[in-house]
């Protein structure tokens, strides 16, 4: 059985307010750390689904490495996104822990045949390189937060 805690490479948190969430981070941890920001639409041009259904949203994002942890904190503007949701059920917090894979499908499988619900899945381009794709899985019943497949075909050996 494959372990999805095992795996886990990445914290990701739900935010209302990027910006102000960096301001605050800051505020704690100090300015040393170096953040990749984007803003990013997915949708049909990136397979784009959201409960088994195309959908398209827009997200502004952070990402940083802390002692070798990638921390992604995402504010979700438009659309359906895991990350709004959270935020409309909980406020802010910790929405999902990911898992980065040469190949997601043994575990987006796994977690199918142990009851999990797949929440959204697309996939990223970056020019002439092999889509990356993601999928996020949640279990019913378990608390969050949800699983995020990330598949970095780099890792692939």
């Amino acid at each position: 059985m494959l372990s999805f805690t095992g795996a886990v490479k990445q914290i990701g948190y739900a935010v209302k307010d990027l910006d102000r969430t960096l301001r605050e981070f800051e505020a704690v941890n100090g300015k040393g750390h170096e953040f990749w920001r984007f803003q990013t639409t997915m949708d049909a041009d990136c397979a784009y689904h959201y409960r088994g259904r195309p959908a398209v949203c827009r997200l502004d994002v952070a990402l940083t490495t802390i002692n070798g942890m990638d921390h992604e904190f995402i504010q979700a503007l438009s659309g359906q996104h895991p990350s709004g949701d959270f935020v409309e059920e909980h406020g802010e917090g910790i929405n999902h822990l990911a898992l980065y894979l040469a190949d997601l499908s043994a575990y987006r499988d796994q977690a199918l045949t142990l009851g999990a619900t797949i929440v959204a899945s697309g996939e990223f381009r970056e020019g002439t390189s092999p889509a990356k794709r993601f999928t996020y899985i949640g279990f019913d019943g378990q608390p969050s937060p949800l699983y995020e497949l990330v598949e970095l075909r780099s890792l692939a050996k």
